[in-house]
């Protein structure tokens, strides 16, 4: 018998979860990645294969095929052990694997084109359902002994596989056929409407699809809308609108409205649907009704579908809806804050600590731990901190939040991922550490630069040194975002989360003036380009001059003293005094999150 070191790599990853305009198509992009590959993970295991990566404690039930929101996800590549007595066994091993991988993938497209199966081009359907799976392997014979040098020559030989391309016959030439919309990839599959019986695109599949107008969709996107049956998503509407729903439901009467609102959006409607799972259940569903600036093009876009049964009295609803809606608004509630934020994690230098690793055992360990902190970061994420996981897998997480609560969900990630994995760093060497980037966006932004503005914020929290906290602003009045960047402190050492903190605080109290944060800006200026460094007690005392000029209106309380000290602290250069100014300019916009989520409305913000 022989022992061989195997890994199978599934993509491409941009086609399964980049491509996407919905919360939904990314969800579903990344879960159908992860179930094609979880299908090739449970035939290596069941073919006699040792998982190493991914490594599960309830294998049966995480490998098994599962649509749940919650299901266990398994990353694009695979690692694994095999005792086989020659080379062709490792073939058939490796064949039958590839053949699990691109059989559950057929299993979506196939649901998805029967559904859609009347206004679907089966030719260029099924051209490019037959083209999109990219699997590459590579397998060598080891030792346990020399376990590290054996997987870094694996992974070299993985790397040269995918270098090269299969040349296949080229497919049909098609002419005349728009690109998908999603990302101009691949032709869309979709029928012209006057080749689509009656004439036009059925209203019911396009609401189902959650279809534009015009929005063409290749066959990866058809079975990102349809796959998976009607399993909902939150949208970004939704996480946005939370704190807002949490102070109206810390009223009595505006706890009723919110919830004859809720019972006009149940059932089938043509302007709601819902959350998912057990995801916010106290108002399950997207929310985009409580925006009363949307409500009339949600009602000119139910008139065109009353002629459909289930949406027929669409109209009365959202009629009723919008008086709920003024109500709620004339109580003192105001618009909902349509901002919310992307939260991306990822593990810091994970590939140089897996490269120390010299034993599958402790390796799959290893794995096992970062299994947990995927399933951990789930919870922390959602039960604790009232988001939604798009993707938490080893040491990666892509989450939405609303805004008063995405700084403590990443502390509470930075610090689970340090406890899971503090044992496992051996004699000598450093634990590894999380970086954090947060992007604040708006609700109306593409979910394309959305996602930029996430991993920018990832990126941004990695250098210089990593182990990094990253919060970004991105406003919809333009101009370069607010940039805020530390490297993670113990609770107690003020770092960025701790300051942003004490300045939250200090808006809610009503002891900050408003206007300061701009001054603090302008007051920079004044020190901007000198050839030798202010003196650091110039700058302190025109910080204390500038927040003793309290003005009324501006505050009711006076700032307290404690607070003036830390200001004052803050700002010893001109980098300083730039920095603490965004730092309030940021914590001014997630205070307001704070205030809805205390029943509380925000003055000059009447629409998104």
């Amino acid at each position: 018998m022989t022992s061989y070191l195997y890994v199978l790599s599934i993509g491409p990853v941009q086609d399964f979860i980049a491509a996407a305009r919905r919360t939904r198509d990314l969800w579903f992009g990344s879960h159908l990645l992860s179930e094609i590959s979880k299908a090739a993970a449970k035939k290596i295991r069941d073919e006699g294969g040792q998982l190493i990566f991914p490594s599960s404690e309830k294998p049966e039930k995480d490998l098994a095929p599962s649509d749940d929101r919650d299901a266990f996800n398994v990353a694009n590549i695979i690692l694994a052990e095999f005792e086989v007595q020659d080379g062709e066994n490792i073939k058939k091993l490796d064949g039958d694997a590839k053949k699990a991988a691109t059989d559950r993938w057929k299993e979506y497209a196939d649901k998805a084109k029967k559904e859609a199966a009347r206004v679907i081009d089966e030719k260029i359907w099924d051209e490019q359902v037959g083209d999109v799976i990219e699997v590459s392997s590579a397998w060598v014979p080891f030792k346990k002994e020399s376990y590290a040098s054996d997987r870094v020559q694996l992974m070299r030989l993985l790397a040269a596989r995918k270098s090269i391309r299969n040349f296949e016959q080229p497919k049909g030439n098609h002419t005349g056929i728009d690109k998908s919309s999603l990302d101009g990839a691949r032709e869309t599959v979709l029928k012209k409407d006057r080749d689509i019986e009656g004439g036009q695109f059925p209203k019911d599949l396009a609401l189902r699809m959650r279809r534009s107008k015009g929005e063409q969709l290749c066959a990866v996107g058809v079975t990102k809308r349809l796959g998976g049956g009607r399993v909902p998503f939150p949208s970004v509407v939704r996480v946005a609108l939370d704190p807002w729903i949490r102070g109206v439901q810390r009223d009595e009467n505006g706890k009723k409205i919110l919830d004859e609102i809720g019972s006009l959006c149940s059932g089938e409607t043509s302007f709601s649907s819902g959350t998912g799972g057990t995801l916010y259940q106290d108002f399950p569903y997207d929310g985009q009704v409580l925006f009363g600036s949307h409500l009339p093009v949600l009602m000119e876009a139910a008139r065109e579908l009353a002629d459909i049964p289930p949406f027929k009295n669409d109209g009365e609803k959202l009629t009723r809806i919008k008086a709920l809606v003024n109500e709620l608004q004339k109580s003192g509630y105001g618009e909902p804050n349509p901002y919310f934020a992307i939260l991306v994690a990822d593990g810091d230098q994970m590939g140089k600590a897996i490269s120390r690793i010299d034993d599958p055992v402790y390796h799959r360990n290893f794995s096992a731990r970062l299994s947990e902190f995927a399933k951990s970061a789930r919870d922390i994420v959602e039960k604790e901190h009232r988001g939604c996981v798009v993707y938490s897998g080893g040491d990666d997480v892509l989450a939405f939040l609303p805004v008063d609560t995405c700084i403590a969900a990443a502390r509470k990630l930075h610090d689970k991922f340090g406890e899971i994995l503090k044992d496992y760093p051996k004699k000598g060497e450093p634990s590894p550490t999380l970086s954090v980037g947060i992007a604040i966006g708006h609700i109306r932004d593409p979910l394309e630069d959305l996602r930029t503005y996430g991993k920018a914020a990832e990126e941004h929290a990695k250098e210089p040194d990593r182990n990094g906290l990253a919060l970004h602003l991105h406003t919809r009045s333009g101009g370069d975002p607010i940039r805020l960047r530390d490297r993670w402190q113990e609770e107690d050492k003020k770092g960025l989360d701790e300051r942003m903190k004490a300045w939250i605080r200090m808006y809610l109290d009503d002891t900050f003036p408003d206007k300061a944060a701009y001054e603090l800006q302008q007051l920079a200026e004044v020190y901007r380009g000198w050839e030798n460094p202010p003196d650091p007690d110039h700058i302190r005392k025109d910080v204390e001059r500038l927040l003793a000029r309290k003005r009324p209106g501006e505050g009711t309380s006076a700032i307290q003293d404690n607070d003036k000290k830390n200001l004052e602290a803050e700002a010893q250069s001109y980098d300083d005094l730039c920095r603490l100014a965004k730092e309030l300019l940021m914590a001014r916009r997630i205070a307001e999150s704070h205030r809805q989520a205390a029943g509380k409305s925000l003055p000059g913000r009447t629409q998104p």
